[in-house]
């Protein structure tokens, strides 16, 4: 939302709540006791949001964390300016500890909210490098200017922004402490370059819709976290080269994380009447734009769920029209996407990304027009995606494979190996029981991320929407390989193939500049 548009909407609202003056106006709340070190703001329709949007801008120039309450339509009307991404939620959490991480989530009531924000793992503000040997020259000087080089290593979207804001204090404040103003100066710079926050969070959570024309079921659960960073990219040749790169990535590790199902439902061959019941296929279809209604059976063909492998037409900005539509960006490109494609079991996953950074970095001081002297820090930098660390990880019976036909979107599914699964069973005369023959009889973690570059020309001062749509078919297989559609088998006993999913939408407000 522009400045013109926020100020339009603040004086409709201000003139909707001088109307009904004959209603009690109630102040908003702050709490800075409940939970340590964090300030709660609630607001309500009826308080002053301008008030409101300058205690959120103040807070987050001193550095302090800041957990807000309220109507996600009020809450969208108090994005600060410079911050890049808004979830609509009923609660929205900003840490400006490293660069800004932005989270969001909706509390029940109050109770719940307490609760989640009081067992909150907070950023810890990274310390300046000691290590290195470089010592610059005095910020109090009027201006000057330094070489950044550097590289740094990241598991995770939440973790990257911390790695860059200590490379950076290394370089500008090594071997002496910055002044408080001077630490204003550069967290108010890091996040202009570098924020983060969660795009997903579910904890065992049920089935949010099913996909027509199949059928549904409540026993799949998902256990699944994934976060977001933008970082922004300046070219040293081209001025309007700027780029952002958009990170997504799951974080959830070990067992238990990711597509699972009820205790007690895992995936058996049925020795009795032959076949294979409650096998499990997921997919994680990710991208850009407006993407369709849950209940259009048209954006979920039939051919697009195992065992056929089409592509969806939910996200609308790969139609016919789409380029043309209305929140497509322009020009993504595709940086990287993981798991890779398996083969004969074996799955190549991400572990960290690398990153290579270069440019310069000025620091000084300004006047404003009271005449009033600051600490000023800016940087031109270069920030180049250099290489994924990877590793292999063997994932039985289970076929992993990405489409490569679009532009805005990608789809990665995970599948059985239905042929293989029987020649486990006949190799051990097995019975009962598939959960240690292959994951998708049990909890299958995807370790998915995906790496976009998105330009800023073209896509400047625009409302972005990016989606996570997660997806599990719950499958009967029988005679040998067939297994169910959406249309149920003649034979009584059998099921039809259920397709249900959960989605997550993040919007990024693109900067002008």
């Amino acid at each position: 939302m522009d400045a013109n548009m926020k100020a339009f909407t603040r004086t409709a609202l201000a003139i909707l709540v001088t109307s009904g003056a004959c209603q009690p106006v109630l102040a908003m709340t702050e709490d800075g006791t409940s939970v340590a070190d964090l300030m709660i703001l609630t607001v309500d329709d009826e308080d002053d949001l301008v008030e409101a949007e300058l205690k959120i801008e103040a807070w987050l120039d001193e550095g302090k964390r800041i957990a807000l309450t309220g109507s996600s339509s009020i809450l969208s009307i108090l994005k600060p300016d410079g911050v890049y991404a808004w979830p609509a939620t009923n609660t929205i959490v900003l840490d400006p500890a490293d660069g800004l991480g932005v989270f969001g989530f909706d509390a029940t009531d109050a109770a719940h909210r307490l609760a989640v924000l009081a067992g909150w793992t907070w950023a810890e503000a990274g310390d300046v490098d000691e290590s290195a040997g470089r010592v610059p020259r005095s910020i109090e000087e009027p201006r000057r200017s330094f070489d950044v080089s550097f590289d740094l290593s990241a598991p995770s979207p939440s973790s990257v922004c911390r790695a860059f804001r200590r490379k950076l204090a290394t370089t500008l404040f090594s071997h002496r402490l910055p002044m408080r103003d001077e630490m204003r100066a550069f967290a108010s710079e890091i996040r202009r370059w570098c924020q983060y926050g969660n795009l997903s969070v579910h904890l065992a959570a049920s089935p949010q819709f099913t996909l027509a024309p199949f059928r549904t079921t409540d026993e799949p659960r998902l256990s699944l976290v994934t976060e977001w960073a933008l970082l922004r990219n300046d070219d040293p040749i081209e001025p309007k080269g700027t780029t952002f790169l958009f990170w997504v990535k799951t974080v959830s590790e070990g067992g238990g994380s990711g597509f699972g199902r009820r205790e007690g439902t895992e995936a058996y061959f049925d020795a009795y009447r032959g076949g294979l019941r409650r096998l499990l296929d997921a997919s994680i279809h990710s991208g850009w734009g407006p993407i369709a209604y849950d209940s259009l059976a048209s954006a979920w063909p039939s051919n697009s769920s195992f065992p056929r492998t089409g592509n969806v037409q939910a996200f609308l900005c790969d139609g016919p029209q789409g380029p043309e539509l209305f929140g497509c960006p322009r020009r993504p490109r595709l940086r990287s996407l993981y798991p890779a494609d398996s083969f004969d079991g074996i799955v190549t996953v991400s572990q960290a990304e690398r990153f290579i950074v270069g440019g310069t970095a000025q620091a000084g001081v300004s006047a404003d027009n009271a005449g009033k002297i600051t600490p000023s820090i800016g940087f031109t930098l270069n920030v180049v995606q250099a290489k994924t660390d990877t590793a292999q990880s063997q994932m039985q019976l289970v076929q992993t494979r990405s489409n490569t036909d679009t532009v805005f979107y990608r789809t990665t599914r995970w599948t059985p190996d239905i042929r293989a699964i029987y020649r486990w069973i006949n190799a051990r005369d097995h019975k009962g029981s598939l959960a240690q023959a292959t994951p998708l009889a049990a909890t299958l973690n995807p370790q998915y991320e995906i790496v976009w570059e998105l330009p800023l020309q073209g896509n400047e001062g625009r409302n972005l929407s990016y989606n996570m749509i997660y997806e599990a078919g719950w499958n009967t297989c029988f005679n040998g390989t067939n297994c169910s559609t959406h249309v149920r088998p003649p034979d009584p006993t059998l099921q039809a193939k259920a397709r249900v999913g959960w989605k997550d939408r993040i919007t990024l407000m693109v900067p002008y500049d």
